[in-house]
Order: structure tokens, then C-alpha cells, then sequence
């Protein structure tokens, strides 16, 4: 009985095997009929984009909707949460004569001749300037420049290439922000602009305050062996001519690897070469040979394809996109560290943070 049994069963797992050989071809061939179907559908949707003119635009980095340029519809990704258009995309209508209707056949603003936008029952609400200033009020509040970057007070906050100058100065100045949230927006862009402007402030003092001090010793030491501290005429005069003050540096560590980086935001190799140019406050992160390998803006750190890396806040805290729990910490002494395994990255004591983290936690630098 048990040599039978035992045969039936190798009979059995024979008898399996043809057909699981055939289930895996038949999963093999429905996920490839998947990835067809979704390159395909892909193909489909970009000539839908592009027949219907679709543009995105983007608020803070985040991608909010598009504009349809052939109906005059500004689509935004957010969606209705009750009534009859539940779970449909919020869409505003820009008339022919002018009027931008809700998609629930509200009137809520105006895109008239000569720049002006009216909306939030106010009546200019604001003015497109032919320079790509958006004026409020008789004074400029923010900027569209030919490239579809927007700003407030010099710092960017959003884009919208190839979308009018005016729908976009709706878009961003009448939807995205009403007149209380641009006062919010421009006063923390104002502070964050005077915390960079004292950091660097700080930094140039104790500049000047180290340098001040070795010069003490050195009178001190001169003082001490008067013997050694004679030069002639020729040697005053060429010191003259060559000491001009040096600039305060950091020691930059990180994986064995050193570095430094000095108070005009300039980033040396161990050798002292010069591989790149940190921003004085928001702007460009530069490389050795001047281009563009990303940016800081109000303690955002982006890399040179725009795509955001984290954030610092004001106490060296580090968060990164999608999240804003703290995952790393510029900590005493300028050392950096993971909070979840207390695991250290590197070292470099220099303020702002933003230049600290750029370093070392984004290794921009290729540290």
C-alpha cells in the first residue's frame, strides 16, 4: 500500500507540472498585456494633452492642476468632497467675454483688457503690469516672468510655463492665495529674508573677530622675540600689497572625505580647489565651473532638475518631501545625524543650516 501510494503521488506531481508551466506563461503574458496597455495608454493621453493645449502649473513645487488653453478651463487636481460633482476635479471657466465661471455656473471673477483681474468681489483686485509684475493695491506683490516662474518678494513659489501671464496672476494670486494669505505669505517670506541676513551678519562678525584675534597673537608673538619680527622696507611693502584679510573657512567631513567651505559660501576639495558657490541666502547652487546643480529657497533644497531633496528649519531640523517629520538634525559642532539611528553623516559647522545640510545630508558636492 505504501510503494502504491508513493507512485500515485510522483503521478500526481508529473501530472502539475504541465499545468503550472502554463499558468506562469499565461501570468507572464497578461503582465505584458498590462505594460502595453498602460504604454498605450500613455501615447493616448499625451496627444489628449497636447490637442487640448493642456499646460500644468505647479504651487510650491506641488503639481495643483493644468490649463486647457482650447476651453479656456483651469482644471486643479483638488476634488469636490460632497454635492453633485463629488469626487470631480475643481474646474474654473474663463468666458470669452471675460468672466471665469465655477463649475457650478458661479460668476466668481473677471480677466479683463489691460491686465486687470477682479475676483473675490473686489473690483481691481489686481493688475497684470506689462513687465510680468502683479500689482495690488498701487504696489507689486509678486512676478511672472516669460518663463512661467512665479515670485513673491524676490522667492519662488511656483511655475506655470507656457500658461497667459494674467490667468496665471488669477491662478496663483486670486485662487491659490486670497488677499489675507498673500500678507501671510509675503511677511514670513520678509522674515525668513532677515533670518539668512543675520546669520550672514554673525558669520561675517566672527570673520572679523577671528581675524582680529590671530592678528593679537601675532603682535603678541612679535612682541615676545623682537629679533624675528624685523623685515626690511621691501618685505613691508610687498606684505602690504598681499595680506589682504582672510576669509573665515569651516572644515567640511564627511565619509573620510574633507573639505572646506568659507564664509562667501564657496566649497573647496581637500586640496583647497574650488568646486562650487553656496547662494547668500535663497538662490543657485553652482558648481566649479559656474553651472547650476540646484537651489535654496526659503530653507528648501532642490537639485539641478527642480526636484526638492528637504527642507531645514530655522533650528537645523531636516524633513523631506512627503513628510514633515524630522529624519536628520545639524546637532553641536555642526555634526549632522539621522534621528532614527542617531547615525552620523558629517561635520561642518558654517551657518546658514541650509549650506550644512546642503553638503553634507544632500551631498551636493558629491562629498
Amino acid at each position: 500500500m505504501k510503494k502504491t501510494g508513493f507512485i500515485a503521488l510522483i503521478i500526481s506531481v508529473m501530472c502539475c507540472l504541465p499545468a503550472q508551466a502554463q499558468l506562469g506563461g499565461l501570468i507572464n503574458k497578461g503582465k505584458n498585456a498590462v505594460n502595453k496597455a498602460k504604454e498605450v495608454k500613455e501615447k493616448v493621453d499625451d496627444e489628449v494633452k497636447k490637442v487640448n493645449g493642456d499646460v500644468d502649473f505647479y504651487f510650491m513645487d506641488t503639481h495643483r492642476g493644468f490649463y486647457r488653453s482650447r476651453t479656456h478651463k483651469i482644471v486643479f487636481d483638488d476634488l469636490h468632497k460632497d454635492g453633485a460633482r463629488s469626487g470631480k476635479n475643481v474646474i474654473y471657466t474663463i468666458e470669452k467675454n471675460g468672466d471665469v465661471k465655477f463649475d457650478d455656473g458661479r460668476k466668481v471673477g473677471e480677466v479683463l483688457d489691460g491686465g486687470v483681474v477682479n475676483c473675490h468681489s473686489t473690483a481691481p483686485y489686481l493688475t497684470l503690469a506689462p513687465n510680468g509684475d502683479v500689482v495690488m493695491d498701487g504696489s507689486a506683490i509678486g512676478h511672472i516672468d516669460n518663463d512661467g516662474n512665479v515670485t513673491m518678494e524676490g522667492m519662488a513659489i511656483g511655475k506655470a510655463k507656457g500658461i497667459d501671464k494674467q490667468v496665471a496672476a488669477y491662478i496663483f494670486f486670486g485662487i491659490l492665495y486670497d488677499k489675507q494669505g498673500i500678507e501671510s505669505a509675503r511677511a514670513k517670506i520678509q522674515e525668513e529674508k532677515l533670518r539668512v541676513e543675520q546669520e550672514r551678519k554673525q558669520a561675517e562678525e566672527a570673520r572679523i573677530k577671528a581675524a582680529q584675534e590671530a592678528e593679537a597673537k601675532r603682535k603678541a608673538a612679535a612682541s615676545a622675540n623682537p629679533k624675528s619680527s624685523k623685515q626690511t622696507a621691501s618685505n613691508k611693502t610687498a606684505n602690504k600689497k598681499t595680506s589682504a584679510p582672510k576669509v573665515q573657512e569651516w572644515t567640511i567631513e564627511k565619509g573620510g572625505k574633507r573639505g572646506f567651505v568659507d564664509a562667501n559660501g564657496v566649497v573647496y576639495d581637500s586640496a583647497h580647489k574650488k568646486i562650487g558657490q553656496l547662494p547668500n541666502g535663497s538662490g543657485d547652487i553652482k558648481d566649479g565651473s559656474g553651472s547650476t546643480i540646484g537651489r535654496i529657497n526659503m530653507g528648501d533644497i532642490y537639485n539641478r532638475s527642480g526636484d526638492k531633496l528637504c527642507s531645514v528649519s530655522s533650528g537645523g531640523s531636516i524633513s523631506v518631501p512627503g513628510s514633515n517629520a524630522t529624519v536628520a538634525e545639524v546637532r553641536g559642532s555642526g555634526r549632522i545625524d539621522m534621528t532614527k539611528d542617531s547615525k552620523t553623516l558629517g561635520y561642518c559647522d558654517v551657518r546658514p543650516y541650509e549650506w550644512a545640510v546642503a553638503i553634507i545630508f544632500c551631498d551636493i558636492f558629491n562629498f
